[in-house]
């Protein structure tokens, strides 16, 4: 693969961990709007690089499409 490609894969790539992100961050919206309470053990952590911030990105993409796997997965057991 040439290096254009690579830059094409990459793009590609952080695309889909930014929609993943807005999804989450909606759902997350959605979530606050309707009073959900935070628990005391959830806290904010700051952020000190753009590849931390990558990383939280996909750590909370990946937990999002486990948790939706798992409702799915419900829905089609009580059918």
């Amino acid at each position: 693969m040439s290096a254009s490609e690579d830059i094409v894969d990459y793009i590609k790539e952080v695309r889909m961990v930014l929609a993943d992100s807005i999804d989450v961050l909606l759902n997350l919206q959605h979530d606050l709007q309707n009073e959900i309470t935070i628990e005391k053990d959830d806290e904010i952590t700051p952020v000190s690089s753009k590849a931390e911030l990558v990383d939280m990105t996909y750590d909370i993409a990946y937990d999002q499409k486990i948790k939706n796997a798992q409702e799915e997965f419900s829905r089609r057991d009580i059918l």
